[in-house]
Parts: C-alpha cells; structure tokens; sequence
C-alpha cells in the first residue's frame, strides 16, 4: 500500500470511536480512527488506525463544514485497503 499512496496526496485521519477492550483490561483505552489514504491513481482507500490517547497529537482540522461533510461521504464511498488489493488481484499474498 505505501507504494500506491501517493506522496503529495491529501490524506485524512477521522475519529471514529473510542476503542475499549473490556475483556482485556491490561489493554489501554484506544482511539479508533477511519484513516483516508489518497493513491496515486487518484483513487481512495479506508484504513483503520487504532491510536493511544497519550500518543495522540490533535492534527490541523478540516477547514470548514463542507470539508467535514465531503470527507465523511468519501470514507463512505472508500474501498477498504483489503478490498482495493483484493480488486487489484494483489490481495492472495499480501493481506
């Protein structure tokens, strides 16, 4: 996947929920984040991105409403990763 991203793209991380793994109290609570990818091709993908509160450092947010509101319809629309390799025929050997 690093491969396909494409360097100067846009690329988004979107809070998603606050992972709690009840059964596992050793583990910290997490924050789960929709992460856009934006490739090379011009296509985009979802990845999820599971991130320590403490190692969290906020990043610049979406300018405005609008953007808001196209982001969360384009991580609607986005293939996952697995399903883009698996649509590229790239899918068998490397998931």
């Amino acid at each position: 996947m690093r491969a396909n991203a494409a360097p100067d793209g846009t690329h988004y991380l979107w809070p998603a929920l606050w992972n709690s793994l009840l059964h596992r109290p050793d583990v910290p609570r997490q924050l789960r984040c929709e992460l856009l990818i934006t490739l090379r091709a011009g296509e985009r993908v979802m990845s999820l991105l599971d991130v320590l509160p403490d190692d969290f450092t906020p990043l610049p947010r979406v300018t405005s409403r609008e953007e808001g509101t196209q982001v969360s319809e384009l991580l609607d629309r986005a293939p996952s990763v697995r399903e883009w390799l698996l649509q590229e025929g790239e899918g068998s050997g490397r998931l």
